[in-house]
């Protein structure tokens, strides 16, 4: 029963009563205690639904304002992630793989990891047509990881530009030839941006992103 019927209510007991039985005084207090005790629910109830609609407003505000934050962070990731990648211009990017570049000079880094191998090594290098184009000696000194040059291994007649697959392999001594871990390295030429992301360009022919590297010589 809300306050305006309650008053009606009461007026209307009030209006009906019998004169020669009058409504006793504690009844009537009590009632009006009555009423006061509606109208002060009423008033909580009011002040919780405004409570609830303020408290909806504050968490729409936080979720958007999260929102917001968490993209102008992605953006600022992009933007951070992009000037990185455009350092690495001009610099070495070493990543998985078994290919190897090389420029018009003949000059292209080989990065291996032997593990625990060393004693002879031994480059095998592909051409694109699956064809071997070269096969070179080179001491290995120490175990791990490890780069070459290609244009000190094959100098005379050195190789043309362009892009080769290769293998490694290591014979400790009195041991049998032993592939081991190959790395593609190569110079970075440029960077392009493929829905967002940088991109970098090995060699001219290679894109991968930056966080593929696993390495970045100078």
């Amino acid at each position: 029963m809300g306050r305006d019927e309650f008053l009606k209510l009461l007026v209307s007991q009030l209006k009906n009563q019998d004169p020669l039985n009058p409504m006793d005084g504690k009844d009537m207090a009590a009632q009006l205690a009555q009423f006061s005790s509606v109208e002060q629910l009423l008033q909580i109830n009011k002040s919780l639904e405004a409570q609830a609609t303020r408290d909806a407003e504050i968490v729409d505000a936080i979720t958007t304002l999260g929102e917001t934050q968490e993209s102008r962070a992605d953006e600022l990731a992009q933007l951070i992630e992009g000037q990185m990648a455009m350092g690495t211009v001009g610099k070495i990017g070493v990543t998985p793989g078994n290919t190897v570049f090389v420029d018009r000079d003949g000059l292209g880094p080989l990065v291996v990891d032997t593990g625990t191998r060393v004693g002879t090594g031994r480059v095998t290098v592909t051409n694109s047509k699956g064809e071997v184009v070269g096969t070179a000696n080179v001491e290995v000194t120490k175990a791990g990881q490890q780069s070459f040059e290609l244009g000190n291994l094959f100098s005379n007649p050195k190789l043309p530009a362009g892009q080769y697959t290769y293998k490694f392999e290591v014979a400790a001594t009195g041991g049998p030839f032993q592939a081991v871990k190959t790395f593609t390295a190569g110079r970075i030429t440029g960077m392009k941006y493929e829905n967002g992301n940088p991109i970098l360009i090995i060699g001219d022919s290679l894109t991968l992103p930056m966080s593929q590297l696993t390495q970045i010589r100078a």
